[in-house]
Parts: C-alpha cells; structure tokens; sequence
C-alpha cells in the first residue's frame, strides 16, 4: 500500500512539471547544434556530435535532478559548501592550464570546469544560509557583510585560476539574491554607491595587465585591430554582414575562412546572426527571454523562501550569461570569455545548465 501510494504521489508531481520549461531549453540546443556544425564542419565533424552527446547526458541529468526533493540541499547545505570548497582547491591540485588560466579538471575523453558546479552551489547554499539565519529580510550593511562573508573562499578561489567572469557572475547573482530577499533601500544606495566607488581601485590595483587590456579593448577596439581588438572586430563584422535575414546556413563566411576565433564557443552568436540575420536573433534572444521569464515565474508563485532564491538566482545565471556573452560579440561588454548557457560549445556548460533546469523543476513539483 505504502509503495502505489508513493507511486501515485510521483506521477501527482510529475503532472506538476512545466514541460515548455525544457522544451524551450531543447530548441536553443537544436539551434546550438546546428550551429557548432556550420561553424567547424570545414575543420571537424567532432564537435557537434559530441555536443549531442552531452546533450543526451544533459537531459538524464535534468530528469535525475527534478526527482530530487529541493529541500534536501536545504538539509545538507553545509556538506554543498564544503564540498564547493574541495572541489575548487583541487583545481590547483589536479588542475591543468589553457590559455593562462588554471581552471579545469583533465579526465581523459574529457575535462570538468570546476567553477561551472561552483557558481551553482554558491546560489544554492547561499540560499540556504540566508533562509535559515535571516527569518524575514535583510537589514542594513552588517547583514549584507555577513552574506559576503559566506560567498568569500568561493569567490577567492575562483579568482586566484583567475576567472574573473565567473566571479562577476557570482557578484551579480549574489546582488539579485539578496535584493529579492527584501534587502532595504537604503542598504541597497549605500552598496550601489560604494561600487562606483570601487571601480577605479580595481582597475589599477586588482586587475591584472591582460585584464586591463580587454576593458581598453572595449572601450577602443580599432586601437589594436590587429592584436586585442582582432576578436571583437571580426565578430561585429560576422553579426553586420549578416543584415536582416542572414547569410543562410552554412555561409558564415568569417568562421569558414577563420576570420572569427573561437566560432563554435565564446563568439557563436556572431556565427548565428551571420548566419540567420536579425530575425534569427529575433527568435534566438526571444527564446531565452521566455526560459528566464518561466524560471522566474516559477519563483514568483513559490511561497517557500529557499526555493524562491534558488529560481531567482539560477535566473540570475542564465541572464547574466546572457548578457556578458552577447554584449561581448556586440562589443558593447569587455571580452571575458563567458559562454552562452545552452548554446555555446562545452559539455560541462551545458550538463550545469541542464542540472539548473532539473533544479527549478524541482521546485516547481515539490513546493508546498
């Protein structure tokens, strides 16, 4: 009896998910797919069947994951936060580097980026956290210190690789966490304020040189069109030329001829807007809008605190991505190198943004 009433609590739930939810997140795939093809078939095939790949592997994730009670990760916060800690100290143990940087995990067939599952555990404890030492809202800078003071080693260990983009991502999730947990307006001017403030001290002093160099990039890329200003030049191009409805598949002539680093991973929406115009970005931007407006929707009609931040903060991910990576191939935001979540080339990328979903599905099926 106990066993067909579990069955039946099962299927009561699973009548509860938002299916559109992840077929909104498969048409972006699909689009992904097609263009990773477009944009390395003259060089491999390899990269968009592995991407299907990790798509299948993606999709069994997020169903594993929506299965889980949310409010476990409440239970058992403390061991997330400990383990995010590990798992970003063994980067500079096991860690191998690219492109300057020490951020990823080698294992063999294929390489884990730590600060991926970082950013992920970060909105979950720190909602945890906020939820159970903070009964009703957050109050006046002390409150906000102690917030920081949790995300602190996360975002220290993050920089030290460096990522810097990662650990902006995580500074703007962390804001639109605790400014939907009520956080007073005064608190809220006093911070806005003090970054301002800020910017100046970190540019001279905590930026390194090639960092400082993206933010003049941006600021003037025909300077050194030749050299920093290569990337975000050819990519403006790639996105013009392609006018109002594209090039057509498989006629992105700046990938094609190499003209555009990087085609398949931080700049494939300039292959795709090349490619498909500006009623393809049309249909591309309006369908993650929809995704983030759903995962918000979702927090908004949760009564429960932690699940609320949750939804919040893994809407705060996918915007954010969305915002760095786009306005980077637009040259209206400095190079960071941030993907674009569900559509950029990278397994890692895609199985945390499928584990996202499983996650506000979760909450969805299992809220009171």
């Amino acid at each position: 009896m106990k066993n067909s009433r579990d069955i039946k609590l099962l299927f009561k739930r699973l009548k509860k998910m938002n299916n559109f939810l992840v077929l909104n997140a498969l048409l972006i795939v699909c689009i992904s797919i097609s263009t990773i093809y477009s944009a390395t078939i003259s060089r491999t095939s390899s990269f968009y069947i592995k991407e299907s790949i990790w798509t299948v592997i993606g999709l069994i994730a997020y169903l594993v994951v929506t299965m889980i009670d949310y409010k476990k990760y409440l239970k058992y916060y403390k061991v997330l936060y400990l383990l995010n800690i590990l798992m970003l100290l063994s980067v500079f143990a096991l860690g191998v580097s690219r492109l300057g940087a020490q951020r990823w995990i080698d294992l063999g067939p294929v390489s884990i980026q730590p600060s991926e599952v970082g950013k992920v555990l970060v909105v979950i404890t720190l909602s945890a956290f906020l939820s159970i030492h903070f009964k009703d809202r957050l109050v006046g800078i002390k409150s906000v210190i102690i917030a920081v003071a949790h995300i602190a080693p996360v975002l220290l260990l993050i920089l030290k690789q460096p990522d810097l983009g990662t650990t902006l991502i995580i500074l703007m999730t962390f804001s639109v966490i605790i400014f939907m947990y009520e956080l007073d307006w005064k608190t809220i001017i006093i911070l806005g304020l003090s970054g301002v403030a800020f910017v100046p001290f970190a540019y001279f002093f905590l930026l390194k040189d090639y960092q400082r160099q993206r933010v003049l990039t941006f600021l003037n890329p025909e300077a050194d069109l030749l050299g920093s200003g290569w990337n975000v030049t050819q990519s403006m191009i790639a996105i013009g030329s392609g006018e109002l409805y594209g090039k057509g598949f498989l006629n992105s002539s700046q990938s094609k001829l190499r003209f555009l680093p990087e085609a398949h991973t931080d700049f494939i929406v300039s292959v795709f807007l090349e490619e498909r115009g500006f009623l393809g970005g049309v249909l591309l931007f309006g369908l993650y809008f929809l995704l983030i407006m759903q995962i918000v929707y979702i927090a908004e009609t949760t009564s429960d605190r932690f699940g609320r931040l949750v939804c919040y903060g893994i809407a705060g991910i996918f915007f954010f991505h969305f915002v760095i990576n786009v306005g980077m191939t637009m040259g209206i935001m400095p190079v960071t190198g941030k993907p674009l979540l569900l559509m950029s080339y990278g397994g890692t990328s895609l199985l945390i943004s499928f584990i996202m979903l499983g996650i506000v599905q979760s909450v969805r099926i299992y809220r009171d």
